[in-house]
């Protein structure tokens, strides 16, 4: 579990996410680059993190430097430039190539050809979001406690808490075990002060519990918190017989130190869930961050087995791998919102009619449409007052449909949709995971 296998999980993730797609960034994206590529100063961007964000600000921050240090701070000033998505989602790639490296530091080069090995992981790995840094330090933390290193699990649980709203759920049971096998607990409950240093930003985090922690407008089935458990392989039931293998691991060294190892990241992931049962933490963003502490344990149980069944888990986990490889431009990315094709369609709309009105139904889609496209048309999010008086411009009035949720403004936008629909001058001018239309005024 040395260098080696650090580099074997390092090289295959980056292999197999590289290059990196062109799609325009998506929402979640395009807000991290509003922070990043735009003229802000470390200072104002915690205080939109925390007024607009329900994470914490390292990730924005180091992604902020980063740019910096590859010139794409202030780049999009006027316009978005060509290459800024590939620039700027080499970050995350290169901390999930750390993270899956980190794996295998802990879980040897089993652990590590297993994280590369994932799709979800690969699928973070080249977004422009924190995920791939809360998988690396909640990776980190992992391999303090394998090593019995209480140091590095304290900063590294420490740079967790500041990057994520879930790592005190999936730090509580790795930290609950280092104290309470340490044979002075009090030594070791006192190891862990940096993780003190998250104080500051306890009010923000509080905050955010009571506002329903991921400001969703609707709560997803809480049941989606278990995803992670069979998401540790790919198809699902290849996931299903990798955990089968933690449990075995964790069953076979129940009476060693290493049997409650195994299962450290995989209880994390049951306290989400029982936290998610109060409050409203779950998203079907986040499994990628979990795959590389429970690939570590993954390749901590592998020698539980016998030497031939080991072999044929090593000869499936490079089958899985090279799969990942043969799929090619296919391979998982973000998603495509489209936003720089609507940005496009838009601005031919605005050369032949003017500026006219842009009505959404999710504030953070239309920010990311002005991210694409900076003009003079008004973009804003609908009202009631649209129902009884649409705000036609120059003869025409654009709608940005986000389908998702059951918000009031996008129960609001479908009445719209509806009565535009009713008078027969609706027209899409592209659909997709975020639908475009086009209102024209009746002559």
């Amino acid at each position: 579990m040395g260098k080696g296998a650090f580099f074997l999980g390092f090289l295959l993730l980056l292999a197999a996410a590289l290059p990196l797609p062109g799609e325009a960034f998506w929402f979640d994206e395009a807000f991290t680059a509003n922070l990043t590529t735009f003229r802000l100063s470390p200072e104002k961007v915690v205080e939109r993190v925390a007024q607009t964000d329900a994470h914490p600000p390292l990730f924005y921050l180091l992604a902020w430097a980063y740019a910096r240090a590859v010139g794409a701070w202030g780049s999009a000033a006027e316009a978005p430039p060509e290459d800024i998505k590939a620039r700027l989602r080499l970050f995350p790639t290169l901390t999930a190539a750390l993270a899956s490296g980190a794996a295998g530091l802990a879980g040897g080069p089993l652990g590590a050809l297993a994280a590369a090995a994932n799709p979800d992981l690969l699928s973070k790995a080249r977004e422009f979001r924190m995920y791939p840094l809360l998988a690396l330090f909640w990776t980190l933390a992992y391999l303090g406690a394998v090593r019995g290193n209480l140091r590095l699990s304290a900063w590294a649980g420490l740079g967790a808490l500041w990057t994520h709203y879930l790592a005190p759920f999936l730090l509580l049971p790795l930290y609950a075990f280092l104290v309470l096998e340490a044979r002075d607990r009090r030594r070791a409950l006192l190891s862990l002060w940096p993780l003190l240093l998250f104080l500051p930003w306890l009010p923000a985090l509080l905050g955010q519990l009571r506002g329903g922690m991921a400001m969703t407008a609707f709560r997803p089935d809480p049941l989606l918190a278990l995803e992670p458990l069979y998401r540790l392989g790919a198809p699902e039931a290849f996931g299903l017989l990798l955990l089968g293998i933690v449990l075995h691991g964790g069953w076979r060294f129940r009476r060693e130190r290493r049997g409650a190892l195994i299962l450290l990241p995989f209880l994390g992931v049951l306290l989400w869930w029982g936290a998610s049962l109060a409050l409203n933490t779950v998203s079907l963003r986040y499994t990628g961050a979990f795959v590389p502490p429970m690939a570590a344990a993954l390749g901590l149980a592998a020698s539980a087995l016998s030497r031939p069944t080991r072999a044929l888990l090593w000869a499936a986990l490079f089958v899985a791998y090279a799969s990942l490889l043969l799929e090619g431009e296919a391979r998982p990315a973000p998603p495509d919102e489209g936003f720089a094709r609507k940005a496009a369609i838009l601005e031919a709309l605005e050369r032949e009619r003017g500026p006219f009105v842009v009505l959404g139904d999710e504030r953070g889609r239309l920010i990311s449409l002005r991210y694409y496209w900076r003009s003079e048309s008004t973009l804003r999010p609908v009202t009631e007052g649209d129902l009884e008086a649409p705000p036609f411009r120059n003869g025409v009035l654009v709608l940005l449909q986000y389908p998702g949720g059951l918000s009031e403004e996008q129960r609001l936008l479908l009445r719209l949709l509806q009565k535009a629909e009713e008078e027969g001058r609706l027209r899409p001018l592209e659909r997709g995971f975020v639908n475009l239309y086009l209102w024209e005024k009746r002559p």
